[in-house]
C-alpha cells in the first residue's frame, strides 16, 4: 500500500540577473529575468515499511524535494499526498531553540511533533537514554557540538513512533559508534512497519538500507528504481566526471615481529563477548613504518597483530578481525580459519601470535576495527570477541584517487 505519493511536483523560483532591488521592481526590457526549477515534473510513490532513498549531488533539489514533502515549503505545482504520521529530521536543530536545554528542547520539539506532555514524559528517559550525551541534557543547545545535537534530534524523532520517517542528511555527522547505532534503530524501526524516506550521499547507506532510490540532476529526475542499479548509475556519472586514474600499488612483506618495540592497545573497558577458555592478551595496530596509528592513508596498508593465550588445552585455534563502516556494515574481515591456517593445537598457558595486513582501499571516514580468537571446529567452537577494540581514521589528500562508493577495488581500464 502507498503512503506517500509525489505527484508531477515542481518547485520554480524567479531569478534577477541583475541582483538589483531596485530595477527588480521597475522592470524594463534591459532587465534579464530568469524562472529557475529547485525541481521539475517529479513522480514516485512510496510503499508502507519500505526505505526510498533520494540521491544526487548537491544543488540536485534533493532537499527542496524533501522540505516539499515534510510540508515546510509549498511546491509551484504538483501535489503530494501522504498518509499517516510523519516525523521529519531535517536541517539539524531546526525547532530548538538554543537557549533552552536539551530536555526542554525535547519537550518543545515532541510536542511540534504531535505528541502530548503525557506522552513526553512516558518516553522521556529513553530519549535520554539513546542521545547518551550525559549531563549535557540539562545544558543549554547553544552549548551543543554538531554531534550532540544530532544525537538529541534522532531520538526525538524516532520516539514519535512515526508512520513515516523523513531525514536529509542528518546521520552524516556525529561519531562512528552513535551513527551504527541510528543504522541499528533504523532496521528495527522498519521492521515494524516503519516507512523511511532519506536524502543521503552515502551510497553504501542507500545499498544496505534502502531497497529503491530515485537519482535527482539539477532538479530533473534522472533513474527511479531499484536502489542498486540507481547508485551504480549515479556512481558511473559521477566518476566519468571525476576523471579517476589508475595508481600504481606496492605489497611490502616484512616477518611476523614477536617482539614488537611498540605500545599495545588499550584493551580496558571495551565489551567482550564469549569464552575466557581463549582470550586475546595483546594487540598492536601499525604501518609499514612500524608506528603505532589509528589513522592511515587511503590506499596504505593496516597491519594488526594479535597476542593469543589458551587457558587450556585447545584445537584448531584462530585469530582474526573484522572492519565497519558507520552503518555496521562488514567492509572486510578475515582470520587463520578463513585463510585455512588454523593453528592445530594450542597447549594451556601457551601464546600464538598472528599477524593481518590489509591495504585500506575505502573511502575516507571513520571504521571500527572487531578483534578475535576462537577454537574448536564449526559445529563445537569457542570464542573470545573484542567489540569496537578501536576506531581507524581513513584519510585522503587531494592527489588521492577518488573512490566513489564503499571501497577501490583493483581494476583496469583502457579505451580504443
Amino acid at each position: 500500500m502507498s503512503v506517500l505519493n509525489v505527484i508531477d511536483l515542481s518547485k520554480q523560483y524567479l531569478v534577477n540577473i541583475n541582483q538589483n532591488v531596485l530595477s527588480y521592481l521597475f522592470r524594463n526590457s534591459k532587465n534579464k529575468d530568469t524562472n529557475l526549477y529547485a525541481i521539475k515534473n517529479i513522480n514516485f510513490n512510496v510503499n508502507a515499511g519500505e526505505a526510498f532513498a533520494i540521491i544526487g549531488r548537491n544543488g540536485s533539489g534533493k532537499s527542496t524535494l524533501l522540505q516539499i514533502i515534510a510540508g515546510t515549503l509549498k511546491p509551484t505545482t504538483g501535489s503530494v499526498k501522504i498518509t499517516g504520521r510523519v516525523s521529519a529530521l531535517l536541517e539539524l536543530g531546526s525547532g530548538f531553540n538554543p537557549e533552552f536545554t536539551g530536555i526542554e528542547n525535547i519537550y518543545l520539539s515532541a510536542a511540534i511533533l504531535g505528541l502530548s506532555r503525557a506522552d513526553i514524559e512516558l518516553r522521556l528517559d529513553d530519549i535520554i537514554s539513546f542521545a547518551e550525551i550525559g549531563d549535557y541534557i540539562h545544558k543549554p543547545v547553544r552549548t551543543y557540538s554538531t554531534g550532540m545535537l544530532m544525537r538529541v534530534a534522532f531520538a526525538v524523532a524516532i520516539s514519535v513512533k512515526p508512520d513515516i520517517l523523513i531525514i536529509d542528511e542528518a546521520l552524516s555527522v556525529g561519531d562512528i559508534l552513535f551513527q551504527q547505532k541510528c543504522h541499528h534503530r533504523l532496521k528495527e524501526l522498519l521492521k515494524q512497519g516503519v516507512t523511511l524516506l532519506v536524502v543521503t550521499h552515502d551510497c553504501s547507506f542507500v545499498l544496505s538500507l534502502c531497497t529503491r532510490a530515485l537519482w535527482l540532476h539539477e532538479g530533473n529526475q534522472m533513474f527511479l528504481g531499484s536502489a542498486s542499479e540507481c547508485v551504480q548509475r549515479y556512481l558511473a556519472a559521477m566518476t566519468s566526471l571525476a576523471g579517476n586514474k589508475v595508481k600504481s600499488l606496492t605489497n611490502k612483506q616484512d616477518l611476523l615481529d614477536l617482539n614488537l618495540n611498540l605500545e599495545s592497545l588499550n584493551l580496558k573497558n571495551i565489551n567482550i563477548l564469549g569464552s575466557s577458555d581463549i582470550v586475546i592478551t595483546r594487540a598492536w595496530i601499525y604501518n609499514d613504518l612500524k608506528e603505532k596509528s589509528l589513522g592511515f592513508q587511503i590506499g596504505t596498508w593496516c597491519t594488526v597483530q594479535l597476542e593469543i593465550k589458551a587457558n587450556k588445552d585447545l584445537e584448531n585455534v584462530s585469530g582474526g578481525c573484522e572492519l565497519r563502516d558507520r552503518h555496521g556494515q562488514v567492509i572486510f574481515a578475515t582470520g587463520l580459519r578463513v585463510a585455512n591456517r588454523a593453528v592445530a593445537f594450542l597447549a594451556i598457558n601457551q601464546f600464538v601470535y598472528v599477524r593481518i595486513r590489509f591495504q585500506l582501499n575505502v573511502s575516507p571516514g571513520q571504521y571500527t576495527l572487531d578483534l578475535g580468537c576462537g577454537a574448536g571446529n564449526y559445529d563445537k567452537s569457542i570464542g573470545h570477541r573484542l567489540i569496537n577494540a578501536v576506531i581507524l581514521e581513513v584519510l585522503s589528500s587531494p592527489d588521492d584517487e577518488v573512490v566513489h562508493g564503499i571501497v577501490r577495488l583493483p581494476y583496469q581500464i583502457e579505451v580504443k
